[in-house]
């Protein structure tokens, strides 16, 4: 006990001190489990996600779900910016999802998404509960107004039966994966040069109204543009439009960024936002590992997303050189997947690897994980849905779920002067504060962990524990003792736990 006394002071020495990168909120979605589940699983999921660490809950208020006769050709009879005139039964799940949150302490975002109403498209869709072709922006834009108004903190709980309010909620995204052809359509043009990006242009009145509307609701509000898949097609006239060649049709300019000569950016004036939101998932490669087509976006390619958000601010495109969210991300597990490529314990560690890339790539506000349960296979179609989950569909944890909450990032590098040292970056999701962390690297062939001696100022020699930064997180080196295991634990409440085990190699994975 006596070593977690004399970390506990160094704690509070070291309070003034800033030894981390910037911080970096992380966000977790799974609407299967918080809007289509009972009361009690609902709570139950938010608590675990507030137990493993996370600062927010990302959940989709659907357009077409939510609004008054979705199949109807017809516009029905109501006040589209006030959701008093919409139908409330599937607003209780909405509501009751963002209740729970509040209750746990976790902040929400909300992806106004996925789908239109039918009477707010050009043409039907071939499914009648996913109608995406050509969105009404004005229409979108009321919707948009009358969710932020709802979740503006002075929005009476219709369920409540006394004067109970409804929680606040300041983040929303426009939109999902509107570069994407099961989202938003048509994707492209035809012209009698070739095809060439048209979502873009359907995407920007969307925004731009809902913005505004969200806006007019609080000016607090954050709105995120965006929402962007990872991968475009490679064969212009069929499937998504490439996130990077999406962002320039966004924004009228060409790829060599000079101006777009299509009517459709005919008077297009700056876009607003508070940030762009991106889905950035490396599904088949390791976090790592860059995208092979230049104008993809894998999570290695953030910086040149940020650099093309930058290009196009500094030519007054947009308001501002937007900060990126990272607000999907994940990796497919086998099992349960039989088709998954990588197993559970390697989805753990990159999981660990993508927390380092994100937290030290500049500009990075926010980091997600998808989801937090797997969804069920189903046996005729085992790679039709999603395995990414911390959890198994029965709730037994991954060596993901304590991944997620004792990430470790470790890495052989070479220093300057041709040596080579052991980069470690790690952190404690939850609590607050800072927070007594040590390192420890198995001894080859046995259980045994011996405590790792990492440059910078520690607590407890004995252990090797130290104190990570105001956020939980830290990045210290150690020096190089060959290929081995190491593992992350974390002091609290008189005990010590631990990460999963992390298994170094000689070669170093911070370039991919």
């Amino acid at each position: 006990m006596g070593s977690l006394l004399g970390c506990s002071l160094a704690a509070i020495l070291l309070a003034g001190s800033g030894m981390g990168a910037q911080p970096v909120e992380t966000v977790v979605q799974d609407d299967a489990t918080l809007l289509h589940r009972s009361d009690a699983a609902t709570n139950r999921a938010v608590a675990q996600i507030r137990d493993l660490g996370a600062d927010r809950i990302r959940i989709t208020a659907g357009w077409s779900v939510l609004a008054p006769d979705a199949r109807s050709t017809k516009l029905p009879d109501f006040d589209a910016t006030n959701t008093r005139t919409y139908p409330q039964a599937h607003f209780r799940t909405l509501d009751r999802a963002i209740r729970a949150a509040a209750s746990h302490g976790l902040k929400v975002q909300i992806d106004l998404a996925f789908w239109a109403p039918r009477w707010a498209v050009r043409r039907a869709s071939p499914n009648p509960d996913r109608h995406r072709r050509a969105p009404d922006p004005e229409a979108f834009g009321d919707f948009a107004g009358a969710i932020a108004d709802r979740y503006s903190g002075n929005f009476t709980d219709p369920a409540s039966g006394v004067v109970l309010k409804l929680p606040k909620v300041e983040l929303y995204t426009t939109w999902n994966e509107p570069n994407f052809p099961y989202f938003l359509q048509p994707q492209w043009r035809k012209t009698r040069t070739g095809y060439r990006p048209y979502s873009p242009h359907l995407y920007r009145p969307m925004h731009e109204q809902a913005y505004a509307q969200i806006k007019a609701a609080d000016p607090r509000n954050d709105v995120l543009i965006g929402g962007l898949a990872a991968s475009g097609s490679r064969r212009p006239g069929r499937g998504a439009v490439a996130p990077l060649e999406f962002l320039r049709t966004l924004a009228c300019v060409n790829d060599r960024l000079a101006p777009l000569g299509v009517k459709e950016c005919k008077g297009v004036r700056k876009l607003h936002a508070d940030g762009f939101a991106m889905h950035p998932y490396s599904i088949g490669v390791a976090p790592g590992v860059g995208a092979e087509h230049p104008d993809d976006v894998y999570l290695a390619d953030l910086d040149r997303l940020a650099l093309l958000i930058s290009q196009l601010h500094s030519q007054g495109r947009t308001d501002a050189a937007w900060p990126i969210y990272v607000t999907e991300y994940g990796y497919e597990t086998r099992p349960p997947d039989p088709e998954a490529l990588f197993t559970p314990e390697k989805q753990a560690r990159y999981l660990s690897w993508a927390t380092y890339l994100a937290h030290t790539q500049p500009g990075v506000r926010m980091f997600a994980q998808f989801l937090l349960r797997d969804i069920r296979t189903n046996r005729h179609r085992p790679g039709a849905d999603y395995q990414t989950g911390l959890l198994y569909h029965n709730g037994r944890p991954k060596p993901a779920a304590q991944a997620f909450k004792l990430p470790l990032f470790a890495s052989a590098a070479d220093a300057p002067d041709g040596s080579r040292g052991l980069v470690l970056y790690g952190g404690v999701r939850p609590g607050q504060g800072r927070q007594i962390v040590r390192v420890q690297r198995r001894v080859a062939g046995t259980d045994i962990w011996m405590p790792v001696a990492t440059v910078g100022e520690s607590c407890d020699e004995s252990t090797g524990g130290f104190v990570t930064d105001a956020d939980g997180f830290f990045r210290r080196t150690a020096a190089w003792e060959g290929p081995g295991e190491y593992r992350l634990g974390w002091e609290h409440g008189g005990i010590v736990e631990f990460g999963p085990a992390l298994a170094v190699a000689e070669r170093s994975m911070i370039d991919g």
